[in-house]
């Protein structure tokens, strides 16, 4: 899929929007006690996911 420059801009502004949320949220769950272990295992697995796909645009944008 061929993405325009704005495009790609805007389809990063929206993940790094969505990794800074996650952190906060697992933050969040780990400053609660007790912290549900299902929960904070998907959002550090969802975290982990959006930080892999902002390094690889930021790869493909060098």
């Amino acid at each position: 899929m061929i993405r325009s420059h704005a495009e790609e801009r805007s389809l990063m502004s929206w993940l790094v929007m969505q990794e800074r949320v996650l952190r906060l949220w697992i933050e969040e769950a780990l400053a609660d006690a007790p912290a549900d272990g299902g929960f904070l295992a998907e959002l550090e697995s969802h975290h982990g996911w959006l930080a892999a796909q902002i390094a690889r645009l930021q790869q493909n944008a060098a």
